[in-house]
């Protein structure tokens, strides 16, 4: 039996197997993040989640074509460039001609999208740093390992369903 075979054979009771609280405690965790960071905003917030991880990408990797911000992103380049441009109408980054090739485009965080960034990653810090204050530093550093190889496993997946 192969190893996604036994993960998957919840035997006689699938409401309660390993897979199956994993894949509700993701859903429910996905849904409760967003509503909490709305509401602990209280406001509309400046920067939205995939405007805040764009601007990750480009903080982290310095300007970079749209196809290049797509495959970071495990997005299609159409989203992408809308983003883009809901960035650039806020003032959180520019676009410009890529001096290696001047027909291609490439897209930089601006000062004032690295400072809006900045400002995003302290208030999502200190949300988190309030949510996790009864986890100690090793199971707090167990979660970031975790959810670090769970996102590298489901980029993994994306690019090959069928592996």
């Amino acid at each position: 039996m192969s190893k996604r075979t036994k993960e998957n054979a919840d035997a006689g009771q699938p409401a309660r197997g390993p897979l199956s609280r994993v894949e509700l405690q993701l859903a429910l965790l996905l849904r409760r993040a967003e509503r909490t960071a709305a509401v602990r905003a209280a406001h509309t917030p400046a920067l939205e989640r995939s405007g805040y991880l764009l601007l990750q990408v480009l903080s982290t990797e310095g300007p970079l074509g749209i196809n290049a911000l797509a495959e970071c992103q495990g997005l299609d380049a159409s989203t992408v460039t809308r983003q883009v441009v809901s960035l650039e109408k806020a003032g959180f980054a520019r676009r410009s001609r890529d001096p290696r090739d001047g027909r291609a485009v490439q897209v930089e965080a601006t000062p004032s999208g690295e400072a809006q960034l900045e400002r995003e990653r302290s208030r999502r810090r200190s949300m988190y740093d309030q949510i996790l204050a009864d986890w100690s530093p090793t199971e707090r550093a167990l979660l970031a390992s975790l959810l670090e190889r769970l996102n590298q496993d489901l980029d993994a997946y994306r690019r090959d369903p069928d592996e």
